[in-house]
């Protein structure tokens, strides 16, 4: 949340997420990565897409809930230094990427990429994630196999692109708002000159002094 000229605004307003939820969404589809929004203190305000198979499975396996439950807790709890994205390898072997929302170096909140393959993990490890889940572990490396594959240069490129830009929308967005407040105070302080004016054009009639009236009530 930031405040300028005493209003405060959320981090959906700056996101504007009353209309770009959509562009999230086809931008999650596109690129074939779920993507998450939280804020500063762990409020989901986006999530794209649905469950990948490999979670459903992790989910509902011994313990899996638990497993589950503190991999979240580590992407939204782990910091991130100024505007670094972050890697995060997960117990059950995926990864994500988590980078923060920030406007004028505060930071509002954080996105998570992810889940994806860790290119680097061995077939045994796997295999000991799968037995200590307790699951089939040729269904487990199915399901691995199924998570979105990207290799170093294309996922730095896609995190690049995504901070660039969400913090383009959060620009944009807060200097609109804030525009629009400056413009709301600029009325406010010469409301009662601008009423005048009103009721010295005004005919006199009924109708014209409701007309004034209404406009005070406004404001």
């Amino acid at each position: 949340m930031i405040e300028e000229l005493g209003r405060k605004f959320e981090l959906d307003e700056l996101l504007d997420l009353a209309n770009t939820k959509e562009l999230f969404n086809s931008l999650s589809e596109l690129l074939g990565l779920k993507i998450s929004i939280y804020t500063s203190k762990g409020k989901e305000l986006f999530l794209s897409g649905a469950e990948p198979s490999f979670c459903s499975l992790v989910n509902s396996s011994e313990g899996g809930e638990t497993l589950c439950q503190t991999v979240k807790d580590k992407l939204l709890s782990q910091t991130i230094a100024g505007s670094s994205a972050l890697q995060i390898q997960s117990a059950c072997g995926m990864k994500y990427t988590v980078f923060p929302l920030q406007y004028q170096f505060e930071q509002l909140g954080r996105v998570v990429v992810g889940p994806y393959q860790d290119q680097g993990i061995e077939p045994a490890r796997l295999e000991m994630i799968a037995l200590r889940q307790r699951i089939d572990p040729k269904k487990f490396d199915l399901a691995y196999h199924q998570l979105p594959e990207l290799g170093s240069d294309q996922l730095k490129k896609t995190i690049r692109f995504l901070s660039k830009l969400f913090d383009a929308i959060i620009f944009i967005t807060a200097k609109r708002l804030i525009t629009s407040v400056m413009h709301l105070e600029l009325i406010m302080q010469n409301r009662e000159k601008i009423f005048a004016e009103m009721e010295k054009e005004a005919k006199g009639t009924t109708e014209d002094k409701k007309e004034v009236d209404k406009y005070k009530d406004m404001f």
